[in-house]
């Protein structure tokens, strides 16, 4: 667990973060959500198969029921390779990855790589924002998913 949901303001949803390089620049901007009033709970997901080897009233206490879909995920892998922490239409619509676009990478200094993979802490921020600032909407489009697989 890399950060709690403030107890004192709504919950806004779940970021599950897994690499070196947007780990540190998600640990850089950790003031700036705070200034803004982000309220994210941020999951440091190095390990699914170490993570399922926890005792139950542990991982309950840093994933609970719905953070897998009321997510989104940063890696500087393929997102696909974060399907054990979230995973979902929606929750690739928010994410950040390094195959965001299916493209390789140009090459260039790992700065240049990292902003051209959209994993700079300026991205991250930004990605967060929005994240966050349309909970609403994906939360009904959710629920409209549900409605609609009931009616089949």
């Amino acid at each position: 667990m890399i950060r709690r949901f403030r107890e004192d303001a709504p919950k806004a949803g779940t970021v599950f973060v897994r690499g070196t390089m947007p780990t540190s620049s998600l640990v850089k901007i950790l003031p700036e959500l705070d200034r803004e009033g982000l309220n994210v709970k941020v999951v440091a997901a190095v390990s699914p198969q170490l993570f399922a080897m926890q005792d139950e009233t542990y991982k309950a206490s840093v994933i609970g029921p719905g953070d897998a879909l009321d997510a989104m995920v940063i890696t500087n892998g393929a997102f696909t390779l974060m399907r054990d922490w979230a995973e979902g239409p929606l929750v690739r619509e928010y994410s950040l990855s390094a195959d965001f676009d299916d493209r390789w990478r140009t090459g260039g200094t790992v700065e240049e790589v990292i902003e051209e993979a959209h994993l700079d802490p300026e991205h991250l921020l930004s990605g967060i924002e929005r994240f966050v600032a349309e909970r609403p909407e994906r939360l009904r489009r959710w629920r409209g998913l549900l409605d609609a697989a009931e009616r089949r």
